[in-house]
């Protein structure tokens, strides 16, 4: 061999070792990457839960004690859903209104029965078996076999409800329920325009809105998939958002029902103001700002010679969810569920019940986008994260390898 030859044989043998050291760095990186994302078998007299160790990684599946000391006023849940709610996702890479303290257990919206009732919740006349819905959005754990809530913070499920249902409804209904109820005294006589956004907030206000008040509704959506499932909710007109075509689309349907002055001249100037504070938020917001589940508003009222039109739904952000911030010779009232709740708790409670009573009848439908085992919950975030949809995400915390099927209601 020549000694050119001797040379580019050493320095091919040099490559090729390189080759296969660089493959087995990235083959043991993947191994490693794999072996976080692997759910452990399950250990007897243990419950496993998805846990949030480290804003920058994904959820880990673990082996954990199962909660003991069940106080008076406690119940144990075996869960058997849990929405993951948007907050859940923000939480998870620390984009939400506030840092929560890690290692964490997400998920506050559960459906399960009851395996474990303090003192206090028996004297309230719950007991083991009993179907029920939780709001732990104080104390999250919800994804896990089992958790802990307080007695202020469940609701019996009557057992016609399907749970997957139950577990897609309260949060939202609730919170749409109350900001239109004590916000605007909706009525059938009103015309309401809802900015959907990706909200599930506003999807349920649009069957609120539409089945319970018989009021007509229009909605404004982010996507085509999203104004589609406003139509399913009963909405009379509903709308991909275009920033040019916008004004003028509502215009021509609100002339059907012979709503005009409030687009004429000064009127008009008027309206467009009060619509800006909602569809800004397509123009300015990220997507930290389109998952906050804090900035549902509404505007008190406007009234037209020929009518009353109510805007509500999704806004840019509002600073202090209880104060009403002046925009011109209008108010748009944020609203916060959590914070209402600590204020109202009877009304709180009150409206969780109707709630459930109007599911019962029938009469609203939440809707559900996909459901997915909870080994799979890092697919579940992503979804959330990347498709914009305003259904719920259901996590199956007892078939916990089922791949994710999405769901058209």
């Amino acid at each position: 061999m020549t000694s050119i030859g001797h040379r580019f044989f050493i320095k091919l043998c040099r490559n090729s070792l390189s080759s296969r050291i660089i493959a087995t760095k990235f083959s043991n990186v993947a191994v490693e990457e794999n072996a976080k994302n692997v759910a452990p078998v399950s250990q007897p007299g243990k419950i496993q839960a998805a846990l949030l160790k480290d804003f920058s990684g994904s959820l880990v599946i673990e082996n954990l004690e199962s909660p003991k000391n069940v106080q008076a006023n406690e119940v144990l849940i075996d869960v058997h859903y849990c929405a993951l709610n948007t907050s859940d996702t923000l939480l998870s890479k620390n984009l939400y209104t506030f840092e929560p303290k890690l290692p964490i257990i997400l998920g506050y919206e559960v459906v399960g029965k009851l395996v474990e009732v303090g003192t206090e919740a028996e004297k309230n006349g719950y007991k083991i078996g009993d179907k029920v819905i939780a709001l732990n959005k104080e104390r999250y754990g919800g994804l896990a076999e089992k958790c802990l809530a307080e007695i202020g913070d469940i609701w019996k499920v009557p057992s016609v409800i399907n749970s997957v249902d139950a577990a897609s409804t309260l949060d939202n209904y609730i919170t749409a329920l109350v900001a239109l109820e004590r916000k605007v005294s909706i009525d059938e006589d009103d015309m309401i325009l809802i900015n959907v956004g990706i909200s599930g907030i506003s999807l349920a206000a649009i069957d609120l809105a539409t089945n319970v008040f018989r009021a007509k509704v229009i909605g404004v959506c982010a996507t085509e998939d999203g104004a589609d499932l406003a139509r399913k909710k009963g909405a009379f007109a509903s709308l991909k958002y275009k920033d040019k075509k916008l004004l003028k689309q509502i215009e021509e349907i609100a002339a059907e029902r012979d709503i005009k002055a409030i687009f004429d001249d000064v009127d008009g100037e008027y309206f467009k103001k009060v619509l800006e504070c909602f569809t800004n938020v397509y123009k300015d917001a990220t997507l930290k700002d389109l998952l906050r589940d804090d900035n549902f508003a509404v505007v008190v009222h406007h009234l037209s010679r020929e009518g009353r039109i109510i805007i509500a739904g999704t806004a840019t952000t509002m600073t202090n969810s209880h104060s009403e911030a002046q925009k011109g010779s209008f108010s748009i009232t944020g609203f916060n569920l959590t914070e209402y709740k600590k204020r109202k708790p009877d009304v709180y409670r009150q409206a969780g019940d109707e709630i459930l009573q109007f599911l019962e009848e029938g009469l609203i439908t939440p809707s559900c986008s996909l459901i997915v085992g909870l080994h799979k919950i890092n697919d579940a975030l992503q979804f959330i994260s990347e498709n914009k949809s305003p259904g719920k995400v259901v996590i199956d915390i007892r078939n916990k390898e089922a791949d994710a099927v999405k769901v058209t209601k």
